[in-house]
């Protein structure tokens, strides 16, 4: 017998029972059930092929099994790795993930989490589109749903708990393996930093470098047209002493930007400019004989975001927030170096 149009009401009347029993079962409250009745409820409900109707159980109980990942861009090849070790730790505590993209639009974001609330998840981890804090957000905050910040920051918000990496030491990390590979010059490329804070800190972190630089250039990123670049790398290749520039990357999509002018100029890495980036995508390894690159801990990160959401579900009255900053490791390759 097919499942479909089956009942709580159809398993009772076989199983000779009450649906309140059956109800009972279903939800693991056997109470006065006997070993006997359970086991002919079971039986019958495996040979109806009965699936009990998720939703309509979730309104009763608030629970909906659910979790909600939103990220900023799925193109970006960070977010897949962090979705990996979300997902594996979501699957493993019995709930599914849902993933949203808002591509870094705020209007987006707030569609999408007014759709999660309406889907009943019982916790989000987020990648904020921007610092600011938006009413869907606020709706999020004021329905007590959990929420954890994964990457990014919202401004003046201090209660939620956020897993990201530690965007200043990486940085560090990176300066100080150009620093000893002989760089002098610093030409420092990202996205646009206003209103998001992984972004704001890496730039924040190569401006108070306390290494004595000769020179450090910043170039903001404003499309995917790699000219404005182009005119950049020649500046920072004037007067130059016959000791290369230092090209450093704030993520991997500052970094194609990069490999991008880099080669339409007809520039050699690393012989005219040393090249790096803050996050390591798949393919750093084999461009331009392999990019160094400060690689970030995606799926560990993810994981622990992940473990940390499902720690507030399961105990949403404990108030203090847990800030992790995880350390990049460095992956030094062919294009910083110089001896």
């Amino acid at each position: 017998m097919k499942s479909k149009g089956i009942t709580i009401a159809d398993v009772a009347l076989k199983a000779e029972v009450s649906p309140a029993s059956v109800s009972r079962y279903l939800n693991g409250v056997e109470g006065n059930l006997a070993p006997q009745t359970a086991e002919r409820i079971a039986r019958v409900i495996e040979e109806l092929d009965y699936r009990p109707n998720a939703w309509a159980r979730s309104l009763k109980t608030r629970k909906s099994g659910l979790v909600a990942a939103v990220v900023a861009d799925l193109t970006n090849a960070y977010v897949p790795a962090v979705l990996d070790g979300m997902e594996t730790q979501i699957n493993q505590a019995g709930y599914s993930l849902m993933i949203g993209n808002t591509q870094n639009d705020s209007h987006l974001e707030s569609l999408l989490i007014e759709r999660l609330l309406n889907q009943r998840v019982e916790g989000i981890l987020i990648q904020p589109s921007s610092m600011r804090v938006t009413p869907a957000l606020t709706a999020v905050l004021n329905r007590q749903v959990p929420v954890v910040l994964v990457d990014r920051l919202l401004s003046g918000v201090s209660e939620l708990d956020r897993v990201g990496l530690d965007n200043y030491g990486a940085v560090d990390t990176a300066l100080d393996h150009l620093f000893a590979q002989g760089y002098r010059d610093l030409l420092y490329v990202t996205e646009a930093v206003e209103d998001v804070s992984s972004r704001w800190e890496r730039k924040k972190a190569v401006e108070q470098s306390t290494l004595p630089w000769r020179d450090v250039r910043i170039f903001i990123r404003e499309s995917a047209d790699p000219a404005g670049l182009i005119g950049t790398l020649h500046r920072a290749r004037e007067n130059r002493d016959g000791i290369p520039a230092a090209v450093l990357c704030g993520n991997s999509v500052a970094a194609l930007l990069a490999v991008q002018a880099i080669t339409q100029a007809g520039y050699r890495v690393p012989g005219d400019f040393g090249l790096m980036t803050i996050d390591d995508p798949p393919w750093a390894p084999f461009v331009l004989g392999g990019i160094s690159a400060v690689e970030q801990p995606t799926i560990e990160l993810g994981r622990q975001a992940a473990q940390r959401l499902l720690q507030r579900i399961a105990n949403p009255e404990s108030h203090a927030p847990v800030h992790s900053r995880l350390p990049g490791v460095l992956k030094a390759r062919h294009s910083t170096q110089r001896s």
